[in-house]
């Protein structure tokens, strides 16, 4: 599915309880845009990507860890 109308980021993906939730909003061979709704407690498993990498908070906050360094990511971030 396609997006036609405009669409508040935080919007694009709602949490489902005691899960991850993602969605693909740009796939080209250059690189993915995937909005992710967390759960608390819930994460993703330690990983590298072909690309480089951008993370935006949009609600709530997080830990992330890049590189293996912690990192405090709260909305807005």
């Amino acid at each position: 599915a396609t997006l036609d109308q405009p669409v508040a980021a935080v919007d694009l993906i709602a949490m489902q309880p005691g899960a991850v939730a993602s969605r693909t909003i740009v796939k080209k061979p250059a690189g993915t845009v995937t909005a992710f709704a967390f759960d608390s407690g819930e994460g993703l498993s330690e990983h590298t990507a072909p690309f480089e990498a951008l993370l935006l908070g949009l609600d709530g906050e997080a830990d992330v860890f890049i590189s293996g360094r912690p990192h405090r990511v709260v909305a807005g971030q």
